[in-house]
């Protein structure tokens, strides 16, 4: 749903019910209420949300009468909406909307149908909106609650409805300005239709223009002309798009910019788009890096995830970063001083880190998080050491190379999407274990590590630390094939999310204590498994499987996971049996056992490891290395992201609730391992969630799989790499490379899919 028509009809409502509860007659001498509930409308239209919230909480103790309170609540709901608190958005908004009624209670009913399409609730919006419309006793109630229903309908029924609506506001009753947020809306979903609703996205989007023009310069008429700008690029008229956007940023340039911080945004970062589109390249870098200034400064404030379900990464971070790095690129080609270049680079890999940290953000739906672990330490890059950023861009591949002496560019001319097309397939391929990956492997190869050969050998590089972007996660780097050997031959590889997120310090001790835990059986956690719609495709799988169809049910964890349940589901014994039987992993004992000959400390094993015994080992502190093998699956989200233990799920903000030890913040975990636990098939985000187990767990780095592995496989690697820490005290990244060569040595072991799916990420020391 469009953020700038909710704004508009929040401050269009606060005036209504301040006609509505009789309340405006005593603005001359406002009540301290009153006072504070202006202030914290008012902090909500200029973004600050928290403010508002905290102004509109305190104001809840003091005096007020019913239709104050009333009116209270629905402000704060409103806050904690737009902030995306949304329990506490929905008690407040019940509240308020319990106690009105008639055309009050039409108000709040329109803000409940917003919230329930928050929480994706179809049939409750639809409710909602549609009691909105008929108790409304203003148009702009009335036409906004329509404009929502019309969202919610199919493609033609929609642009049908949108027509007629298109009538019913130029014959509203409402202001100009009333009328022309209608109209912004109702533009905005025309354009959403694509060609049919093109003729409407022009008749609404002048409409608004030209009603939202009249006196001083608004925020409404920057919108309006920002909508317009928007329509004419998707269209190619880059001309005419890029003097719409200068007449908005001469507009907007008085205002404050926590008023209009959103529409800057949207403007540079649109200037940046066509003024690269128009070979001005000059012009481009400042604007995007304007854009990327104001990004910096509401950071906070942007939410994980828009009113309409978007990403906020992928429609504005991502965007913005990668116009950022681009015109960086372009203007060290373009400049003939190296000093020069070299801050153009140095700034593209601050643009890059920045990238990272932003899908990192998104992935775990929470800033604070990654906020407290970025910067934490100055950056380490030993002799030897290379830290690989590949920049994926729409027309070639651009590889940005630090080591301790600065950094170095590389690059393919091959097109982005083909790079991720071959990276989905080859990662397919070893993911089934196919004979026949090796073409893609040797492609890759060529793409991203076959310019830097020269440098790499003259520098002598040893170690090799990958950042990589988008499909290329899903990619082992040491997988990749030159025509003779496998780039883990060649060197130690590791992976890192972002260097700014990543502890590169030195290891803190030698011989370090262990955790170990792990589960082969499952016991109430199955039970729990059966209350979600996970458990009840395995139910479904189990039964096909006791028909003689179907695949193993074990495997059906390996699918995309899908979102918690708490309805209960009612499951015959003998299916909870087959079940339990089904998940089983008879692998896990043996990993336990050996693991535990290596490394001195505690073991939990079966019914040992539950969560209250996982809590109560990692409650001391005492340990440096983590180990976990179960039954895992790291998601598209960290909501869809966990770890069976004995008893429950062992989640990733459960992990960072049980490793919380003050011990930790101090000395963190040296390595999470998680064995057993993989990535969901073919999401080239799944893999961040072994990244966000890290800093969920506050560990510097993490070992996970990427696809499900090998017993024997899982065993052989294990007691290797852990022998290389503590035997042979290898780093991290030769550890796990020597356990590698060893497998890829054998027969029976060779095929990237046994040794390939073993990833380290964070730090490589």
């Amino acid at each position: 749903m469009n953020n700038s028509f909710w704004n508009h009809l929040r401050r269009g409502m606060l005036v209504l019910m301040l006609v509505l509860s009789g309340t405006a007659a005593v603005a001359d001498v406002p009540s301290q209420l009153e006072s504070a509930l202006a202030r914290g409308v008012q902090l909500r239209q200029l973004g600050q949300l928290d403010l508002s919230i905290d102004v509109l909480t305190q104001a809840t103790a003091l005096p007020a009468t019913d239709q104050q309170r009333m009116r209270l609540f629905g402000e704060l709901g409103a806050s904690l909406r737009q902030a995306r608190r949304l329990d506490p958005a929905a008690t407040a908004l019940k509240a308020a909307y319990g106690a009105a009624s008639g055309a009050q209670r039409a108000v709040y009913a329109l803000e409940l149908g917003h919230l329930s399409v928050l929480l994706k609730q179809p049939e409750e919006s639809r409710r909602y909106y549609t009691e909105a419309q008929q108790l409304a006793g203003h148009d702009f109630v009335r036409l906004g609650a329509a404009l929502s229903l019309a969202r919610m309908m199919p493609g033609p029924d929609s642009l049908h409805r949108l027509q007629l609506l298109l009538d019913d506001i130029g014959k509203s009753r409402g202001t100009d300005t009333e009328r022309a947020a209608l109209y912004l809306n109702l533009g905005h979903q025309a354009q959403a239709l694509g060609e049919a609703g093109l003729a409407l996205v022009y008749q609404s989007l002048a409409q608004a223009r030209k009603l939202s023009e009249p006196g001083a310069p608004s925020r409404l008429q920057i919108e309006a002309l920002d909508a317009m700008a928007q329509l004419y690029e998707t269209q190619r008229h880059h001309a005419e798009a890029l003097a719409l956007t200068r007449q908005a940023l001469e507009l907007l340039a008085p205002m404050p910019a926590s008023a209009v911080g959103d529409l800057l945004l949207a403007l540079e970062s649109r200037q940046g788009r066509l003024y690269t589109l128009q070979g001005q390249p000059g012009r481009a870098l400042a604007a995007y890096q304007r854009a990327t200034d104001q990004l910096e400064l509401q950071r906070l404030d942007i939410p994980i995830e828009h009113d309409d379900g978007s990403s906020s990464f992928r429609q504005t971070f991502e965007p913005i970063y990668l116009g950022l790095l681009d015109a960086l690129l372009t203007a060290a080609d373009n400049s003939a001083d190296a000093d020069a270049r070299a801050s153009y680079l140095r700034r593209a890999l601050d643009a890059a880190e920045l990238l990272k940290q932003s899908e990192m953000q998104d992935y775990l739906g929470d800033r604070c998080t990654v906020d407290t672990v970025k910067g934490g330490t100055a950056t380490v890059i030993a002799p030897q050491t290379a830290v690989l950023y590949p920049i994926i861009l729409a027309d070639r591949v651009e590889l940005l190379l630090q080591t301790q002496s600065g950094i170095a560019r590389f690059g393919s001319r091959v097109a982005g999407p083909l790079v991720r097309s071959v990276a989905n397939s080859l990662a397919k391929d070893l993911r089934n274990g196919g004979v026949n990956f090796i073409g893609r492997s040797r492609q890759l190869y060529d793409w991203l590590l076959r310019p830097l050969e020269p440098f790499m050998a003259a520098n002598q590089i040893t170690t090799l630390v990958l950042v990589p972007d988008g499909a290329l996660r899903l990619v082992p780097l040491g997988a990749l094939h030159d025509g003779q050997q496998f780039a883990i031959e060649k060197f130690a590889i590791s992976t890192v999310t972002g260097l700014s997120m990543t502890n590169t310090t030195a290891p803190s001790a030698k011989n370090p204590v262990a955790l170990v835990a792990g589960a082969g059986q499952f016991g109430p956690v199955v039970d729990k498994l059966m209350q979600t719609k996970l458990g009840q495709n395995l139910v479904a799988e189990v039964t096909r499987q006791s028909r003689g169809e179907g695949q193993a049910a074990s495997r059906m964890l390996r699918s995309p996971v899908l979102p918690m349940s708490t309805e209960s589901v009612q499951t015959p014994a003998t299916l909870v049996r087959s079940l339990r039987e089904a998940l089983a992993l008879p692998g896990v004992a043996k990993e336990v056992e050996a693991v535990s000959r290596i490394l001195p400390g505690t073991r939990l094993f079966d019914a040992g490891f539950t969560l209250d015994a996982f809590r109560d080992a990692t409650g001391s502190g005492a340990f440096k290395i983590v180990h976990v093998a179960s039954h895992g699956m790291f998601g598209g989200s960290a909501d869809a992201s966990y770890v069976l233990a004995y008893d429950d799920f062992l989640t990733l903000d459960g992990l960072q609730a049980l490793l919380k030890a003050d011990q930790f913040r101090k000395q963190p975990i040296e390595l999470l391992s998680l064995s057993a636990c993989e990535t969901a098939e073919g999401n080239d985000r799944a893999p961040l969630g072994i990244s966000g187990a890290a800093i969920k767990a506050r560990a510097k780095s993490v070992l996970g799989t990427l696809w499900p592995v090998d017993d024997e496989a899982a065993v052989r690697v294990m007691t290797q790499f852990y022998g290389g820490l503590t035997q042979s005290h290898l780093s991290k990244a030769q550890a796990l490379r020597a356990a590698q060569v060893e497998l890829i040595q054998t027969k029976e072991f060779a095929h990237p899919f046994f040794w390939a799916p073993f990833v380290l990420i964070g730090n490589w020391l």
